[in-house]
């Protein structure tokens, strides 16, 4: 199955791209092919999120155009995604899991591809829309973030063979990692700040002295 097969099985038939890619475990261009199409799937995503930004109707953005920050939409979708990754993969090792992290890498970047289908038609529509209608172009936008979402969930429970009650005890333990990450993370880079801070005030007091 190529790479343009999976991601089309992707919006139809998700369980059906678990399956194949646990059958091509050890397949060793398969493996190849799978990172050249992750990356793909990323750079088109970070493609379609900046598309996005700049040609949404004015009307229903909800960023303006001249303070939108590319970096940090960036990891708004990025960041998420690989969090996920991470926690996910965790929990399923402590948790009798047959994911390896190649594998969850492919699945859950994949589970990108309705985003990236649909995110295009959906900023083309907002152009014939006007502020009375933002109603119904939130709902489309969340409803791609909700099947996003859904299709990870269903992922999570199909490569690792998870009953449904199973399933839903990893959802919850790997969005707890993922708030320990995030918080750990916000704390370093806090304590980072104030220790520069600190040493650049120290610095700056031995120069004046002497």
């Amino acid at each position: 199955m190529t790479g343009l097969k999976l991601c089309i099985m992707m919006l139809f038939h998700p369980i059906v791209v678990s399956e194949h890619i646990k059958k091509q475990r050890g397949d060793a261009s398969f493996r190849r092919t799978s990172w050249i199409l992750v990356i793909s799937i990323l750079l088109l995503a970070l493609a379609v999120t900046i598309f996005s930004l700049y040609f949404t109707h004015y009307p229903l953005s909800t960023i303006s155009i001249r303070k939108a920050n590319l970096l940090l939409e960036t990891g708004k979708l990025f960041v998420p995604v690989l969090t996920w990754i991470l926690a996910s993969y965790a929990m399923t090792t402590i948790l009798d899991g047959a994911t390896k992290i190649g594998e969850a890498m492919l699945y859950n970047v994949l589970t990108l591809v309705p985003y990236v289908v649909f995110t295009v038609p959906v900023v083309l529509l907002s152009r014939i829309m006007d502020g009375n209608q933002a109603g119904l172009y939130n709902t489309l936008t969340v409803g791609l973030l909700v099947w996003v979402v859904l299709l990870m969930i269903v992922g999570l429970k199909e490569m690792n063979e998870y009953s449904v009650a199973k399933t839903i005890l990893v959802v919850f333990l790997t969005i707890f990692t993922m708030a320990v990450i995030w918080a750990t993370i916000v704390l370093l880079f806090t304590i980072s700040s104030q220790f520069v801070t600190m040493i650049r005030e120290v610095y700056y007091e031995i120069i004046y002295r002497i």
